[in-house]
């Protein structure tokens, strides 16, 4: 019971060490407003450039180390080399903004609108390329970790009940759902650690979230519709696998998906559609309020992530069914 709970929460720390602590960043690259970076990197600096280095990797890479040791005292040397592997990946990207990220930071915190240096457009970008650079590390590290649920040890194979084609996809189905929801996580933290969101400016943060609303607006609902399906097939699968409970997990988290969903469109949605008309010389007076309550929309919709997430992990954690005799990845 130690062990699978030093490894569950291993998982959820590794899945939140994607994040940077700075949110999406893309829409500050290039000849942005000077005003909106300032405005957005004053405040995301201030909690975001050391804790984030502990929150979100520091905690992560302790567990990490106390994970390796327990594969390679387990015999399980293919999973800790993974491990390993994860651990290095975050360790980089802490030597890439320790080395290179911070001094930029440093120069960039004495800007002022009217104080500019003639090259601050590359200035910040190369930043904002380290930081990415440090989340796409996460990533890697996240991938390497993942992969190891999917390892089985030779000693403990047993005879499946699943062809081996449907098995690769179960497998297959298993893992994108990990990797792709896992990351999902960290905006559970970010609301917690990393409030600047609340603080920005009002210009700043209708400037920042249109191009996002906008492009989530086109890909959404496609990846709702393949999320979703991935969770119907797995559904099918387990339970021509006799794995009942398994399938019932998947159930659930297909069931937190749909309330994320049902938030997303019923109460995100409407605000969204306002924040559209909003002009930086149209922002109305209580704007702060209607921003607050689309945040605790988010905040719910957050909650719901991380218990459709916890629900997919937990397959590979409860009791085996008496009869199936399938191969585990644990």
């Amino acid at each position: 019971m130690f062990k699978k709970s030093i490894l569950f929460i291993t998982t959820i720390l590794t899945a939140t060490s994607v994040s940077t602590g700075y949110g999406s960043t893309d829409t500050l690259k290039g000849g942005v407003n000077v005003e909106t970076f300032l405005d957005w990197f004053n405040h995301a600096e201030k909690y975001a450039h050391l804790k984030s280095l502990i929150v979100l990797d520091l905690i992560p890479i302790i567990l990490l180390i106390a994970q390796t040791i327990l594969f390679f005292k387990d015999g399980k040397k293919l999973k800790g080399i993974l491990t390993i592997s994860a651990l290095l990946a975050n360790l980089i990207g802490v030597f890439l903004v320790i080395q290179y990220a911070y001094p930029l930071a440093s120069k960039i915190s004495v800007w002022t609108p009217d104080k500019l240096p003639s090259n601050w457009i590359s200035v910040k970008d190369d930043w904002l390329n380290y930081i990415g650079l440090q989340g796409l590390l996460g990533m890697v590290g996240w991938l390497c970790f993942v992969v190891t649920y999917f390892i089985t040890e030779r000693k403990n194979a047993i005879v499946r009940r699943l062809n081996r084609f449907m098995n690769f996809s179960k497998n297959a189905l298993l893992f994108l759902l990990v990797f792709i929801l896992g990351p999902g996580v960290a905006r559970l933290y970010e609301f917690g650690f990393f409030p600047f969101p609340y603080e920005i400016s009002g210009v700043t943060f209708i400037e920042m979230h249109r191009p996002i609303d906008l492009a989530i607006r086109k890909v959404g609902p496609i990846l709702f519709a393949v999320i979703a399906s991935f969770h119907l097939l797995l559904v099918a699968l387990f339970y021509a696998e006799k794995s009942k409970n398994k399938a019932w997990l998947i159930l659930a988290a297909l069931g937190f998906l749909l309330c994320d969903s049902f938030i997303a469109l019923q109460y995100n949605g409407p605000i969204n559609d306002l924040f559209l008309t909003w002009s930086p010389a149209t922002i109305p007076t209580n704007w702060t309020s209607i921003r607050d309550q689309w945040l605790k929309y988010h905040l719910y919709r957050d909650v719901f992530i991380v218990l459709g997430f916890s629900s997919i992990l937990l397959t590979f954690f409860i009791q085996k069914d008496k009869s199936a005799t399938q191969v585990s990845g644990i």
